[in-house]
């Protein structure tokens, strides 16, 4: 398909200006692709902090009551002080609570195919992302947060239905995906499936992994999902506003689950009627 557009009729313009198929080439990749490069990467690149905020403001703003983030795989507790943080600077702490979950004893042993690597040398070494709970719990409490639980153990012996209770009045609103392994992704979500209302956002740190193959790692789970693992009413949706380039996050929904429910519901029709018809709004 021939090429078309205003940035191909520069770069044409501007190769008939540089004499030499070398020289071209130089500028080419020195001037043109590595800047370019450069600013895709830093102005319009992912940056996995930023959309803590935007969730935290949306549930906060727009919906009632109090809320949740569940965090499974703590390590070292690098993002969740992170999400502490953010929640003090937003001035939330009275509305949300921060859940961390981890062995701390590192990664386990690889079982499942779906979390081997495609590449040699690329696989998950057991041992590490080793976390230390005690001096995570005392850095907190020196930075004086009150608002967080950590929980010690395999996600399916912590998520005990007394903790799951709680999500009930404490809504999640961000589930932060950071345990690396299908398996144990797949084993967290679905221990706390039934409590996520419709519009939860789901992080996945590590989708990348295997050039983001869906037939393994966390990408395996979301072709799964929304290919009715849990049933033709639950599903992953996109959301591109938040991901940026990434395919980092999404909605989880669950057409039998609980709803959010808003501050405010309109009162007015919304109905609009024309008072001028240019495109300006």
């Amino acid at each position: 398909m021939k090429q078309t557009g205003g940035f191909f009729k520069v770069l044409r313009g501007l190769g008939r200006l540089i004499p030499g198929e070398r020289l071209r080439t130089w500028t080419y990749l020195n001037l043109v692709y590595s800047p370019r490069k450069f600013l895709r990467a830093t102005v319009g690149g992912f940056y996995r902090m930023d959309h803590i905020y935007e969730v935290l403001k949306e549930f906060t703003n727009t919906y009632q009551g109090r809320f949740s983030i569940l965090e499974f795989g703590v390590a070292g507790g690098y993002s969740f002080a992170k999400h502490l943080m953010a929640i003090r600077y937003l001035g939330l702490e009275d509305r949300v609570m921060l859940h961390g979950f981890d062995t701390f004893g590192g990664l386990p042993p690889v079982e499942h195919e779906a979390d081997a690597a495609l590449i040699q040398g690329d696989e998950w070494i057991a041992g590490h992302y080793r976390g230390d709970l005690e001096w995570l719990d005392a850095y907190c409490q020196k930075k004086g947060y009150g608002n967080y639980q950590l929980h010690k153990g395999l996600f399916e012996d912590v998520l005990t239905p007394e903790l799951l209770d709680q999500f009930q009045e404490w809504r999640p609103m961000l589930i932060w995906m950071d345990c690396d392994y299908y398996s144990s992704t797949r084993t967290a979500l679905e221990r706390v499936l039934q409590f996520l209302p419709s519009g939860c956002v789901i992080y996945f740190d590590d989708i990348y992994y295997n050039f983001s193959s869906s037939l393994t790692g966390q990408m395996k789970l979301v072709r799964e999902v929304n290919q009715g693992l849990w049933g033709d009413h639950v599903e992953l949706v996109p959301d591109p506003s938040l991901s940026w380039d990434s395919q980092r996050i999404y909605r989880f929904i669950n057409l039998d689950g609980p709803k959010l429910e808003l501050q405010q519901r309109p009162q007015e029709d919304p109905v609009r009627r024309p008072i001028e018809d240019s495109p300006f709004p």
